[in-house]
């Protein structure tokens, strides 16, 4: 039986990263602290752990991405380069929340809120349950959360169960932890692209693609420059 080869792209965060699988299994990633040209770390870390594995991009079976949500311009660039190859190549494209890709390297079974950096004064929050040899399980609704609001948010959405986990940068530990208190922590600076790598295996085998020309990112919080308004001159 064929084995499937699958790359994944993660570029949400301060740190991003591609993941190489063949069958679920990890062949190797590599992390990029990618300054000021993502795109370019992108490609040239691709070709690299391609070529560890003696494979060409045309061998890989299918494509992921991590659709955020995440920094604006890092996210942009990791969807449209998972876009590209995807339609370039005729590739199956799947598309990993954020959340999805930090929960799927909790423990199973647990309740685990993802706490991400957004603003300075928010956090991107949601509640999932990871799942054996499934998708982690939304419990709520993503959500942008401003400082403030944290405590009230917390309340209304974390479930009542124990034991709890939650994964997220170290200020959401420092906001979230005096109102969770029994939850146990894991830090993180981003989502891991092996975190992607592991939703994505698990969405192929239920083969839930997306077509290129349909994928967007998740922008929970607008962009604060609107595509949508065109600049004209006259008014």
């Amino acid at each position: 039986m064929a084995q499937t080869v699958l790359l994944a792209i993660e570029a949400t965060g301060t740190v991003s990263g591609i993941a190489l699988t063949r069958d679920g299994a990890l062949l190797g990633s590599v992390h990029l602290a990618h300054g000021m040209n993502l795109s370019g770390n992108l490609l040239h870390a691709t070709e690299w752990l391609l070529e560890r594995q003696r494979l060409q991009l045309v061998q890989v079976d299918a494509i992921a991405v991590d659709i955020g949500p995440g920094a604006f311009t890092a996210l942009k660039i990791g969807v449209t380069m998972a876009k590209m190859w995807a339609h370039a190549l005729n590739k199956p494209l799947i598309a990993v929340s954020a959340f999805e890709a930090c929960a799927a390297e909790t423990a199973e079974g647990v309740p685990t809120l993802v706490a991400l950096p957004a603003r300075r004064d928010a956090l991107y929050l949601q509640w999932l349950l990871p799942m054996p040899d499934a998708v982690p399980n939304p419990l709520c609704e993503p959500a942008f959360v401003v400082q403030g609001e944290v405590e009230s948010w917390l309340v209304q959405h974390t479930p009542q169960a124990e034991p709890l986990q939650a994964i997220g940068v170290e200020r959401a530990r420092l906001w979230i932890a005096p109102h969770l208190t029994k939850a146990h922590w894991r830090r993180i600076e981003s989502p891991l692209p092996e975190g992607v790598a592991h939703v994505a295996w698990r969405r192929w085998q239920q083969k839930e693609f997306v077509h290129p020309f349909s994928l967007t990112p998740l922008y929970i919080q607008p962009p604060s420059i609107d595509p949508s308004v065109s600049f004209n001159p006259h008014h």
